[in-house]
């Protein structure tokens, strides 16, 4: 592996210590955190630049469907979307997984397991 590359390794870890210069706040320790976090900020967001909302890689509404998709089985009925064990169908209709307020704290939380404030 080529640690000079941002796939991983020494060049990853700097390249978040670039972020968190100015992102303190979203590079700080949480009692709950995201695992994204682990793949590093360009898991998410591309620093140099993007056409989406806060650099992220892909527009919101599928960013988070990316890692949390969820094939769905024989019993979920038609038209619905579970994520984990939660019908997700009315809750994306309210907006994407932060707009619609449910998972506010997209990079970590200190109160809550399933990233809210």
């Amino acid at each position: 592996m080529d640690i000079r590359k941002s796939a991983g390794g020494l060049a990853l870890a700097r390249q978040d210590q670039s972020c968190a210069q100015c992102h303190r706040n979203q590079t700080r320790p949480f009692v709950f955190q995201h695992d994204a976090l682990r793949e590093g900020c360009v898991a998410c967001h591309n620093p140099h630049g993007s056409i989406n909302e806060k650099m992220l890689v892909e527009s919101d509404p599928n960013l988070c469907l990316r890692c949390h998709a969820q094939a769905q089985g024989p019993a979920v009925p038609s038209g619905h979307l579970y994520i984990g064990n939660t019908d997700h169908t009315v809750f994306l209709r309210m907006g994407t997984c932060w707009t619609a307020g449910c998972h506010t704290a997209v990079h970590g939380s200190n109160v809550d397991p399933r990233l809210r404030y």
